[in-house]
């Protein structure tokens, strides 16, 4: 009988991520690979080694999900498109997107209450940051509202106002993030210097097969969405 596998497939950022797990949800292997934007032409390559890796092939996925950001244009268009190409009209495979912040906030901090509120903070370029909502639900971290762009101003309002069980950002980006937001809440902010996408398989959320409402950091010039 011919294995069957889930996968989370992401490049949302500046590396190429992948989890497999086998039908039963078990994590099978975690991948990486450093991915710049010249390189994203090996995204398939990546992901079809990392299934061979567990003795399959691409076509033995039956349930992907795909980190939807937010993130860079390019990377998760790339990421939407090649399971959109694999998953299309085949019987029996199924797809979704699942905020890529789920992961990173589920590495900054797993043990959480249910229904617990918390943000994870990007750079957003031109001295502004986004903050991504995400909420502990059934164990796991999902994407909960729309992004919000703060610049230096309004960070210090916005923070005064909100307040959450958990603040986090990636270790590459602390930097940036530092210089926006005030210092008393910097200093609660956790950084993650790695992630991996198990959350996104343990996702709740529905296989629609909807591979295109990605969230940017930063809006792109418009092109058609994936049909």
């Amino acid at each position: 009988m011919t294995k069957q596998f889930q996968a989370a497939l992401d490049l949302s950022g500046n590396a190429a991520r992948m989890c497999v797990a086998d039908e039963n949800g078990n994590i099978l292997r975690n991948g990486i690979l450093p991915m710049k934007r010249r390189e994203s032409a090996h995204l398939a390559e990546f992901a079809a080694g990392e299934i061979a890796c567990c003795g399959g092939t691409l076509g033995d996925v039956t349930k992907w999900s795909v980190g939807i950001g937010p993130g860079s244009f390019t990377g998760m268009r790339l990421a939407a498109a090649l399971v959109a190409g694999l998953t299309h009209g085949i019987s029996g495979v199924v797809s979704r997107g699942v905020a890529t912040a789920s992961a990173i906030s589920m590495s900054a901090a797993e043990n959480l209450a249910e229904n617990s509120l918390s943000a994870v903070l990007f750079d957003g370029r031109n001295h502004e940051i986004l903050l991504y909502c995400v909420k502990r639900i059934n164990g796991v971290d999902e994407g909960f509202g729309d992004g919000v762009v703060l610049n230096i101003d309004s960070a210090a309002e916005y923070f005064s106002e909100n307040e959450f069980a958990m603040l986090c950002v990636q270790s590459s980006e602390a930097e940036a993030v530092e210089k926006i937001v005030p210092p008393e809440v910097f200093a609660k902010v956790q950084k993650v210097s790695e992630f991996d996408l198990s959350a996104l398989l343990r996702s709740s959320k529905e296989f629609d097969n909807n591979l295109r409402d990605l969230i940017y950091i930063r809006p792109a010039v418009f092109t058609d969405p994936i049909k």
